[in-house]
């Protein structure tokens, strides 16, 4: 059954949908993933995703691709997110400072009681270098590499998600590749 087929009778079957999910969560954790670099919150966004999906599933119409109409509400959700987390850190910055007993206000550093072991591991990976890179890149060509390279995914279906001319998906790519072959010039290979 494609994937059209199964999102129209997902419109009213939840066994449907649950085949929908697990053919997409992967791709969806990943894009979420490659949008917080925290796995945590890579599957609290995941969920979301799933969540207006299946809220906007009756608007899908057959004659649509699928994964494209599905990656649109994916990419969408994760700029939520990211304008959400970003007005977060503004607000949390306040929280680190504190008052003396002079009646100054300090800045004071938080630590983190937890120490994960595993995550330390991780960051000094080359993989972490990697994601960091991506992670810095303006959104559309941190988007578009994502989709171009992680998910398969062609200029015209790139273009219809990020609602952008082909030729932009191109530039878009391009400087992508640019930007990322300045910042990992020491593990690229001449």
């Amino acid at each position: 059954m494609t994937d059209e087929e199964l999102a129209v009778r997902a419109q009213r079957s939840k066994e449907a949908f649950g085949e929908l999910f697990r053919r997409y969560y992967k791709r969806f954790f990943n894009l979420a993933y490659r949008f917080c670099g925290d796995s945590f919150a890579a599957d609290d966004l995941t969920s979301e995703i799933f969540l207006r999906i299946n809220r906007y599933l009756k608007s899908f119409k057959q004659s649509l691709s699928f994964k494209t109409w599905a990656y649109k509400v994916a990419t969408n959700t994760c700029l939520t997110y990211k304008v959400k987390s970003a007005k977060f850190k503004v607000q949390s910055f306040s929280s680190k400072l504190k008052i003396d007993e002079d009646g100054e206000v300090r800045e004071f550093e938080v630590e983190d009681e937890k120490i994960n072991l595993v995550q330390e591991v991780i960051n000094n990976n080359i993989s972490s270098r990697v994601q960091k890179a991506l992670g810095e890149l303006p959104q559309k060509p941190r988007l578009a590499l994502y989709l171009f390279y992680f998910e398969d995914l062609k200029y015209e279906e790139i273009a219809q998600i990020l609602k952008m001319p082909v030729n932009t998906v191109r530039t878009n790519l391009r400087r992508g590749r640019i930007k990322l072959q300045e910042e990992l010039r020491d593990l690229i290979e001449i």
